[in-house]
């Protein structure tokens, strides 16, 4: 009994928290990591009290992204001498390293009060891809999981709490970070088995996992990671996706939608911020010798 009124109450304040901000969708084609990264901190950095902006777009050529406080390690450098076509950036938010290939990437910025502070902010944002998965046909779920620290492998070879997996393994990586008033959250969605040649076919324990590194499979080889062409008959088609994702978030976090563009000020700042981005200072920032 005093855990569902425990219950109502947190719903009550939940709902005394709905900021019922003013949506903007946008999507954006394939650019290289450091224009994506600069676009998601300028739409942080230029956010508007009463706004909200859900940006996807994908990634050209693939990239290898690395958390803002991640180790540059030897294993990921010998990854990109083996895959030197695979670009490198390394993002403004937490979390670890991702190849970025064959995916649907969003970002999310909102207020950093939205819902009292960045940690529900987080959960609200997760409940609205799984909303979205879910209007695609996918059975997806937020993972009990456990905090990650920077130096814990790639992303998708664990679940951290509170993201999106499917048969207990995760479909979504996600990162955050607070950039002034703002919180910006931005994460993949895995369409294809791409994160193969980072594991290495390596499990989170150390064990070697099934699977022939084949990135043309339908099978991840990593315990952790699951992937849309796994779940689904067909990997819909892009704007099905957007379409879908749109969906979940406007049903989860409320508010009105309409699909924009970036402002003029938010391209202004992205040049800028794209010059940070693709410098070798900042992305070999934490790098680890071996």
């Amino acid at each position: 009994m005093e855990a569902r009124a425990g219950a109502a109450v947190d719903r009550a304040r939940e709902r005394l928290m709905e900021p019922g901000l003013s949506w903007r969708i946008v999507t954006d084609g394939a650019l290289p990591g450091a224009a994506n990264m600069a676009r998601d901190h300028a739409l942080a950095q230029a956010l508007r009290p009463g706004m909200g902006t859900v940006r996807f777009y994908r990634w050209s050529p693939a990239t290898l992204s690395l958390g803002r406080n991640e180790p540059f390690t030897p294993e990921y450098r010998d990854f990109l001498r083996l895959h030197p076509e695979t670009g490198v950036v390394r993002r403004p938010t937490g979390g670890r390293a991702v190849i970025h290939d064959r995916e649907l990437t969003y970002a999310v910025a909102l207020p950093a009060r939205a819902w009292g502070g960045p940690r529900r902010a987080y959960r609200k944002v997760n409940e609205g891809l799984v909303a979205g998965l879910r209007h695609l046909g996918v059975a997806a779920v937020t993972a009990a999981g456990r905090v990650l620290p920077p130096e814990a492998g790639p992303c998708f070879l664990e679940p951290a709490e509170g993201e999106v997996v499917v048969r207990g393994r995760k479909l979504v990586g996600s990162a955050q970070a607070r950039i002034g008033g703002a919180v910006l959250q931005h994460g993949s969605v895995l369409l294809g088995s791409d994160q193969i040649p980072l594991l290495g076919g390596m499990q989170g324990n150390g064990t070697t996992a099934p699977g022939n590194g084949d990135r043309g499979s339908h099978r991840s080889a990593a315990v952790g990671a699951i992937t849309l062409a796994e779940v689904l008959e067909e990997v819909p088609a892009w704007e099905r996706l957007v379409d879908a994702f749109s969906h979940g978030f406007a049903r989860v976090l409320g508010g009105s939608w309409a699909r924009g563009a970036l402002t003029y000020e938010e391209e202004r700042l992205a040049t800028e911020l794209e010059e940070r981005y693709g410098s070798a200072l900042w992305t070999w920032r934490r790098t680890r010798q071996g």
